[in-house]
């Protein structure tokens, strides 16, 4: 019993630190609590439905019970125990609300993010589906909570009247088929896009760690219903399942936000991966308004040429392509040299343009990079070619 009382708390204050990170850095990046966007808000109501949850969740397993009981229970009854079990049974109602309001207001976070992320790309349309598929599951998992059960009270009566009363078990199939399909359902939709962003293994380790923890919170969720629904393993045990899937689903959450604020704080973190061709760590491409850097290009003597970083794009400033004859020396001229100035072609290799056909602006794909882990977009690839 003390360790459910430890874990369960434990977990509930990592997922709120997250839950405060996230808001304090959306506060400073965005200008204050007014400009809040509404996943900001939905991160919010999230505190609210999981601190209910964790509470509800030891009350019960901390309480008298509930009219989960065995024969020997029941038949041991005395009007004391009976109304600790009713009480119980109540924060066991509780727990299930505030576990759909918590988990739900997690995919709602993800789903606001994806849907602006995705503006103008193909893969709009399923973030679309998913969010139909994801109001339709939250809508038939509070009919199932609430029609399971006839009369309504029976939830907390003991004895209970009728199975459904105390193993909820019709409304579990129907939460455990909504809950899990969303949340495989936004990775599959997800994963293709962050591939595709070219970027060095460190960085994309941020994005592949949400994945992995995505993973573990569908695990969890089929764990919950595994110690509800298999007979041997009927007990208590899926209120220590509900308590790792909320929490992780909010750290999970809230990851993204949290990773950018360690970059701000450690700028390091921004230019691990990235190497120049000697070798050597850079930083990567930064917006227009940051600092030129002056290349020389091997094969070209002093030739220079300015280098900017605009908008994820290193982009070389063009020489006009020509051929000068001039003086060899200061005295007359007993000689000639041919100078010759390159042409420098620049190439982007658009990932993006051969997937999402006719954009002149790629840079939503790339923000859903950025949003994940606040990283940098995909990466150019420049080629000289002598004149």
């Amino acid at each position: 019993m003390t360790s459910f009382r430890g874990e369960t708390w434990t977990l509930y204050g990592f997922a709120q630190l997250f839950i405060v990170l996230r808001l304090f850095v959306r506060s400073r990046k965005l200008g204050g609590v007014r400009r809040w966007q509404a996943e900001d808000w939905m991160a919010v109501n999230t505190t609210f439905w999981f601190t209910l949850l964790i509470i509800a969740l030891n009350k019960v397993v901390y309480g008298g019970g509930s009219n989960f009981m065995t024969a020997d229970e029941q038949a041991a009854l005395t009007p004391e125990t009976k109304a600790e079990r009713v009480e119980g049974s109540k924060w066991v109602l509780v727990s299930e609300q505030a576990m759909i309001l918590t988990v739900w207001s997690c995919k709602v976070i993800m789903l606001l993010i994806y849907r602006r992320l995705t503006e103008g790309l193909s893969q709009r349309r399923f973030i679309n589906i998913a969010a139909v598929w994801t109001f339709l599951g939250f809508i038939a998992t509070q009919i199932a909570l609430f029609t399971a059960c006839r009369p309504f009270w029976g939830y907390w009566t003991v004895p209970a009247p009728t199975t459904q009363c105390w193993s909820y078990w019709n409304f579990e199939y129907v939460e455990g088929v909504f809950n899990i399909t969303a949340d495989v359902g936004m990775l599959l939709v997800a994963f293709p896009i962050v591939a595709r962003v070219r970027l060095p293994l460190q960085q994309k380790a941020p994005i592949l760690g949400v994945f992995g923890m995505g993973a573990f919170v569908i695990a969890a969720a089929i764990c919950t219903k595994v110690y509800c629904f298999v007979p041997s393993l009927l007990s208590y045990e899926y209120l220590n399942w509900y308590a790792r899937e909320s929490s992780i689903g909010i750290i999970v959450t809230n990851l993204p936000a949290v990773w950018s604020f360690l970059r701000d704080i450690f700028p390091e973190l921004r230019k691990w991966g990235y190497r120049t061709s000697s070798g050597s760590r850079s930083e990567p491409a930064y917006a227009s308004g940051q600092p030129r850097s002056r290349i020389t290009l091997a094969g070209t003597g002093d030739e220079r040429y300015d280098m900017q970083h605009m908008g994820g794009l290193d982009i070389m400033k063009r020489s006009t392509s020509e051929e000068h004859i001039i003086p060899h020396g200061n005295g007359p001229v007993n000689g000639l040299t041919i100078e010759k100035n390159t042409t420098v072609v620049v190439s982007e290799d658009l990932q993006w343009e051969r997937d999402y056909k006719n954009r002149e602006d790629t840079s939503h794909a790339v923000s859903l990079a950025h949003d994940l882990s606040d990283m940098h977009g995909a990466q150019s690839r420049a080629f000289c070619s002598a004149v």
